[in-house]
């Protein structure tokens, strides 16, 4: 019986064929090779030319037969096998099967990545205000403290995490754009934007703010139970898996709901306490524990891909957080001046960021972290939550560095309220931006090389120039060092700091760059392929 569907064959057989591989007995010459390299590019290019003119290009939209739909799981584990809505009579599928492609249609997963980038625009202005919570907290004029900033951070933090990868996990699992499923995601993100204008109003009236906050994260998780609830009256063994689920998360609510009553700091201990429950429900669901007491032979399972689509995403909206607040309102002032300097640090800072997060270790072939099942999917998706935190952290601090120099386009003395800051304690404030900016590096590189070393590298003897993961990391560790020791320099001057962190963090690329590249390969690329590239495209 063929376990595939027709659309699984079509993505089999797209695929682009590997490019020809050099021959080391028969010819080494790297004309040779350039020939064989550009004989390829020509046949591509004739075979495009001549579908471009078959007809003009058709797109299908997703197909809408019917406005409620029978829900059902997209894919779920049953006796640790996946299988698949879209196998035939729901047999398990084939290990021959990619386990990081998509299943979906390609139209519905289109639709699907749609919804992904507008729940992302709504969480950009959730992050921000994040954001400038920490910074309120740890600049304000009146009894800062970067330790107390950090800590309601974190709680504030982790559980709007939770609301966003509740929504990711719930499209991962039972997207079927009909009108019931529209509707929820509608009022989930109402319920988001609301929680998110809480937020803005923590570091001014707290406690109200906290209720607001909380009782809105409740009614959103309950919201998700209820939906879930009703999808299990047509997914039968979600039933099992929800009870349980809901027994495990009593003791959290209840403590969201004590936290809601207890007024100042005496709340914290009750928001750690839900806060910790909640993530290590996860955890006990996947424990070999669970499975002996709690025998459940179906779980949820996860679209690989799109969850590891969703995380990036997620990753760049907060790089994008830490831009876009050196453009909004020009905080580099008019002209040429000594915030345009920081800026360049700060920015090539990010982008080095960027690289290093998807360029891994470095390995040619692997096998991603998140395709694993228990410990180690887990493991990469908490050590995703230092990364995101601290990059948010580290922007605080930036932002505060920016808006304070002597050239600043508004009075630098003003603090992120607003109130003015004693000009003789200044330089004390500059010294803790400095400072949370090397703490929040560190932790950075920190979480992203345990990030790539979580993956498993299938890469063969000699097919890098350094075969050797962890050498090529290195870098990494040293950096973490190096920077934690820079702001013990007394009187730093930030522009200085900002400016060694982000040569250091280019150094850390190029060696992860060349140390890298295939085996055989060369600092700059010979002539012979450009030139032949050349003279084929004009003939």
């Amino acid at each position: 019986m063929n376990l595939f569907k027709a659309d699984d064959n079509i993505i089999l057989s797209e695929q682009i064929s590997p490019a020809p591989v050099r021959s080391e007995q028969k010819n080494d010459s790297e004309d040779q090779i350039a020939l064989q390299d550009v004989s390829a590019i020509s046949a591509h290019v004739k075979s495009h030319s001549s579908h471009e003119h078959t007809g003009p290009h058709a797109e299908v939209r997703a197909r809408h037969r019917y406005t409620f739909r029978r829900p059902r799981a997209l894919q779920f584990l049953y006796r640790s096998q996946v299988v698949h809505a879209g196998d035939e009579r729901g047999l398990p599928e084939s290990v021959t099967r990619s386990s990081i492609s998509s299943h979906l249609p390609e139209d519905v997963a289109k639709e699907r990545e749609r919804l992904d980038l507008f729940i992302d625009l709504i969480w950009v202005g959730i992050i921000s205000n994040l954001s400038e919570v920490f910074s309120s907290l740890a600049f304000r004029p009146k009894d800062p403290h970067i330790g107390i900033a950090s800590l309601v951070f974190i709680l504030v933090f982790m559980p709007s995490w939770r609301i966003w990868d509740a929504m990711r996990e719930f499209l991962n699992n039972y997207y079927m754009d009909d009108m019931i499923q529209r509707t929820f995601t509608l009022w989930i993100l109402f319920l988001s934007v609301f929680y998110g204008n809480q937020l803005a109003y923590l570091t001014e009236d707290i406690d109200e703010a906290k209720q607001w906050a909380i009782s809105t994260y409740l009614v959103i998780f309950g919201a998700f139970g209820i939906i879930e609830l009703v999808y299990s009256i047509f997914i039968k063994w979600l039933r099992k898996l929800l009870l349980f689920q809901t027994i495990l998360r009593l003791p959290s609510i209840a403590l969201w709901v004590a936290a809601i009553k207890i007024p100042g700091a005496r709340a914290i201990g009750p928001v750690v306490g839900a806060t910790v429950c909640e993530y290590f429900c996860p955890i006990i669901l996947d424990s070999p524990m669970t499975e002996k007491l709690l025998p459940i032979e179906v779980k949820k399972a996860l679209d690989v891909h799109h969850f590891q689509s969703r995380m990036s995403n997620f990753f760049i909206i907060i790089l994008g957080e830490g831009v876009l607040q050196l453009v909004k309102d020009g905080p580099l002032g008019l002209g040429l001046n000594s915030s345009t300097g920081v800026m360049i640090w700060v920015l090539l800072i990010y982008y080095e960021f960027s690289f290093l997060y998807f360029n891994r270790d470095g390995s040619r072939t692997f096998i991603p972290a998140a395709t694993h099942k228990g410990r180690k999917s887990l493991s990469w998706v908490f050590w995703h939550i230092p990364l995101f935190a601290t990059i948010l952290t580290f922007a605080s601090g930036v932002m505060f560095i920016v808006r304070h120099q002597p050239d600043a386009p508004y009075n630098s003395l003003a603090g992120p309220s607003g109130e003015p800051i004693p000009r003789e304690d200044l330089p004390r404030y500059l010294d803790r931006a400095v400072w949370s900016c090397a703490v929040s590096l560190g932790i950075i590189m920190l979480s992203m090389t345990v990030l790539a070393l979580l993956d498993k590298s299938l890469d063969e003897p000699a097919t890098l120039k350094v075969n050797n993961r962890y050498v090529r990391l290195s870098g990494r560790i040293v950096y973490i060092i190096v920077i934690l020791c820079v702001p013990a320099t007394s009187h730093l001057d930030p522009r200085l700091f900002l400016g060694i962190a982000a040569c250091m963090l280019l150094g850390v690329t190029i060696w992860e760059w060349n140390v890298g590249l295939d085996r055989g390969g060369a600092l700059i690329e010979p002539l012979g392929l450009s030139h032949m590239m050349s003279r084929e495209l004009k003939a």
